[in-house]
């Protein structure tokens, strides 16, 4: 693979290849934006093109420091995940037997900065840290790495992979030179799914769900969506003056945070065409034209209803980002929903 392999993300490509080619690579980058858009990646591609025998400021993909890089065994790239991936990968184990944790936490910092970069490099040219994801950092282990990412060992470039780099300390950030990566074109999304055989009407949906991710788009096959779909008509349905089908939903459907995240996605996409029959009439194009019939029933409400439960839908999508009980926030939703 090759830096032609990031698609819609040329500002941030370009100004590493120029500092590759200059010699001049920073020795902390941040590479931030939305997930699934190219941002691990091209981390990975750069650990690539610093250590690649063909030395052009890219990467060969085919030469023996590519093939080990990409294995993940290049003594010299070290990459640092959640201590949870990393003990199921068999690459690390929590101390004193504890269960693993979701985050990057200090222990594993600590063996990095005293151990893993005390040593010389083995055999690359430049040595890589790639923390992916950086923001599943705890708040002792950013201090902990906060002296290497000011003063890292010779030869060697520390990259933060982030989503959410607000999550990170503003230390940790000031460190770092910031890489932003954006939203993919949903041009570029739908001719990816297009080239991988989705459907048209799938495509599309996907495409609009994945919000510029393209990691998300090619995750949202036609089973997934229609689950969700599923899921919308349920909710539709749903009575303004009893209560425990709500719960029941709630339930159901906010059991695991990340299907209750997406069931609001969806949510949404459907109350945005609910908000726009409610307010220029019937006929005009949808995103979800197979519930029209829904849509058409929910915009007999009214736009202010409908924006009304779009607050509502966006708040519960808030809440479970910073790990909400799925349950609560459904329940919450459908509250501000019928009452707010």
């Amino acid at each position: 693979m090759s830096f032609a392999e990031i698609i819609g993300q040329e500002r941030a490509v370009d100004a590493l290849r120029a500092a590759l080619r200059r010699g001049a690579l920073h020795h902390a980058y941040l590479l931030s934006g939305p997930e699934g858009v190219g941002k691990g990646l091209t981390a990975r591609l750069l650990a690539q093109a610093a250590n690649c025998e063909r030395d052009d400021g890219d990467a060969c993909g085919a030469c023996a420091s590519c093939r080990k890089i990409a294995r993940g065994v290049h003594p010299d790239v070290i990459i640092v995940e959640r201590e949870r991936d990393m003990a199921r990968a068999g690459r690390w184990e929590p101390k004193g037997g504890r269960t693993p944790s979701r985050d990057i936490v200090v222990d594993q910092i600590r063996e990095l900065v005293d151990r893993r970069l005390s040593l010389r490099r083995f055999e690359g040219r430049r040595r890589f840290v790639i923390l992916d994801p950086a923001d599943a950092m705890n708040p002792q282990a950013q201090n902990a790495i906060l002296k290497t990412l000011e003063e890292p060992p010779p030869d060697t470039t520390l990259v933060l992979v982030s989503s959410s780099a607000d999550g990170l300390l503003p230390t940790v950030r000031s460190r770092c030179l910031r890489l932003p990566f954006g939203p993919l074109p949903d041009a570029l999304l739908a001719e990816r799914l297009a080239a991988e055989g989705r459907a048209p009407d799938v495509a599309r949906l996907a495409t609009t769900l994945a919000a510029g991710s393209l990691g998300k788009a090619l995750a949202l096959d036609e089973e997934a969506i229609a689950a969700r779909r599923a899921a919308v008509e349920e909710a539709a349905a749903l009575p303004p003056d009893d209560a425990r089908p709500w719960i029941a939903f709630a339930g159901r459907h906010g059991a695991k945070r990340e299907r209750a995240r997406e069931v609001c996605e969806l949510l949404l996409v459907w109350l945005r065409d609910v908000l726009v029959v409610a307010t220029v009439g019937e006929g005009v194009p949808l995103a979800l034209e197979d519930l029209g019939e829904a849509t058409v029933r929910a915009a007999r409400l009214g736009p202010e209803v409908a924006l009304r439960r779009i607050d509502s839908v966006r708040r519960a999508i808030l809440a479970l980002r910073h790990n909400a009980s799925g349950p609560l926030a459904l329940e919450h939703m459908f509250i501000g929903w019928f009452h707010g």
